[in-house]
């Protein structure tokens, strides 16, 4: 069994770089173990790979471990329901219960023993966002669901009024916020734009109240774009939008700062590598790369060098220039995700450098989409936009060789096709945003 380990110490956060790769080296040892001892799965990736636990000693032998992945989990759980042998505790240690959305394929079932559920919460609890008095409206659901499950329970252990807001209609969540004039307001970046959008139109703005000081975007990537952060904060009159981030088959693993977009990951927690997607290579810091992350602390579903198909690059080590942790840093948050990764004419293309641009244009709306089509063999990339009504149709040629210009720029020389639409013909995205739509044949 893994050793009890300290969690609540904001310390943790400030440790250096050596003092952080002897921790993180005694755990990973001590997790690389608890895999081998208990988890079949675990034990035969070792035994197919030739190594043994001993073989393990530093930090500079993780890349000599196995990956995981979600196809590997997805088969185990089928062949070994419903926890999959890669369960690490005892099944009467179980307290918690949650499942991935199952949109790629069969649900993950994600369980959690006492004692890490315990460190879910702790770790929400080490630098609060929330004092007693404070009010909190969640607009998504949280049936079944890692995140928002952990953020509620986080939010009411530092002594906050949460409200679960998920059932209420769009009228009735403008109407909540309006009446209880909330200190955080957590939802998709989608639904927030949403949301506040519908609220001007109907002449209810969130201004009205003030504004909401903090906004929490999660679920998908976006807060973490200039551009879009800028919409919320209008939109909402807030004060910060943080990004939160977090993977079910893992943990809530962590998020923006007050004062910096990079994702902020706790090294007690998580080994953090970037890899190239396609030759497994580690990449250095600053180099863009798919995401792994190795669990070092969990004894439930212990994951090692997971890959999350996440595209980012990771920070040197040092200090945040917003808040000063040392904490692992995903440069400006996620970029995207290799499955969503638009192979294009020789250039990779993801949907959040065409937000970028659409969202950085205070003339269109925040809806947008990215067409793909084939006519023969020839290929096409269209973005269609929606352009304010407000906005002088007399104007809209200017405006789309002006968009025109902006995506050749962030689309590293690819030259796209503008469809400048009226507003409110894109479908209003109500929860995560899905942007591409791929009618080629090949």
């Amino acid at each position: 069994m893994l050793p009890n380990y300290s969690v609540l110490n904001p310390d943790l956060e400030r440790l250096s770089e050596e003092e952080v790769k002897a921790l993180q080296t005694g755990r990973l040892i001590n997790q690389v173990r608890h895999c081998y001892e208990n988890t079949p799965f675990w034990r035969t990736k070792f035994d197919e790979a030739r190594i043994r636990p001993d073989d393990i000693r530093s930090l500079t032998d993780l890349p000599n471990i196995p990956f995981s992945t979600k196809a590997e989990l997805q088969e185990d759980q089928g062949e070994n329901p419903p926890f999959g042998s890669y369960l690490g505790v005892d099944r009467s240690r179980l307290v918690k219960y949650f499942s991935t959305s199952g949109t790629t394929g069969r649900p993950i079932v994600r369980v959690y023993s006492d004692r890490d559920w315990s460190y879910v919460r702790s770790l929400f609890q080490r630098r609060p966002s929330l004092v007693p008095g404070d009010i909190a409206v969640l607009l998504g659901p949280t049936d079944g669901l890692l995140g928002p499950t952990a953020g509620v329970e986080g939010w009411e252990a530092m002594g906050a009024l949460v409200v679960r807001a998920a059932r209420y209609s769009t009228e009735e969540k403008i109407h909540l916020i309006h009446d209880l004039k909330p200190k955080m307001v957590c939802a998709t970046a989608s639904f927030l734009l949403y949301l506040a959008e519908t609220a001007e139109k109907s002449e209810k703005p969130f201004s009205k109240i003030g504004g909401v000081p903090l906004l929490l975007s999660v679920g998908e990537p976006g807060a973490a774009i200039p551009a879009t952060r800028e919409r919320l904060l209008r939109a909402w009159s807030a004060e910060v939008v943080i990004d939160g981030f977090g993977i079910t088959e893992l943990f809530p693993l962590g998020n923006s700062c007050p004062d910096c977009a990079d994702t902020h990951i706790a090294n007690d927690f998580m080994i953090v590598e970037a890899v190239d997607p396609e030759t497994d290579t580690v990449l250095q810091p600053g180099q863009r790369g798919e995401i792994v992350y190795t669990n070092i602390i969990g004894e439930t579903q212990p994951l090692l060098r997971y890959r999350s198909r996440d595209m980012g690059c990771i920070a040197p080590f040092g200090p945040c220039p917003g808040c000063g942790s040392n904490a692992t840093r995903i440069v400006g948050g996620i970029q995207g995700r290799v499955d969503d990764m638009v192979w294009y004419k020789g250039i990779n293309i993801f949907p959040s450098a065409v937000e970028a641009v659409v969202r950085g244009l205070d003339e269109l709306s925040n809806e947008f989409e990215i067409v793909l089509d084939q006519d023969g063999a020839t290929q096409t990339l269209t973005v269609r936009a929606e352009v304010l009504a407000s906005y002088p149709a007399d104007r809209h040629d200017e405006l789309k060789k002006r968009l025109e210009e902006k995506l050749v720029k962030a689309l590293e020389g690819v030259r796209a096709g503008v469809e400048l639409l009226e507003e409110g013909t894109l479908p209003k995205t109500q929860y995560k945003g899905r942007r591409v739509r791929d009618n080629r044949t090949s």
